[in-house]
């Protein structure tokens, strides 16, 4: 019966490690990559960011003062 030196161990460990290691490493780097875009964005859109109901033109707030709404034209 065959067995295993610890250095045949280290090798049979690395060669089932690298690849969990670099596909870790990309999956950060693709992270650290949009949260890097999302700061540098200047609009929404360039973010990546769309809205969740309405059209693009709609506020997101609306500011109501007694029965009236602020800002938008009647």
């Amino acid at each position: 019966m065959d067995v295993f030196t610890p250095y045949q161990l280290f090798l049979l460990a690395v060669l089932v490690l690298w690849p969990v290691a670099i596909g870790g490493i990309l999956f950060l780097m693709n992270r650290l990559e949009s949260y890097v875009q999302r700061l540098d964005a200047s609009t929404p859109e360039e973010a990546g960011l769309e809205p969740v109901e309405g059209t693009d033109q709609d506020r997101e707030v609306r500011v109501v003062f007694g029965d009236q709404v602020v800002g938008e034209p009647e």
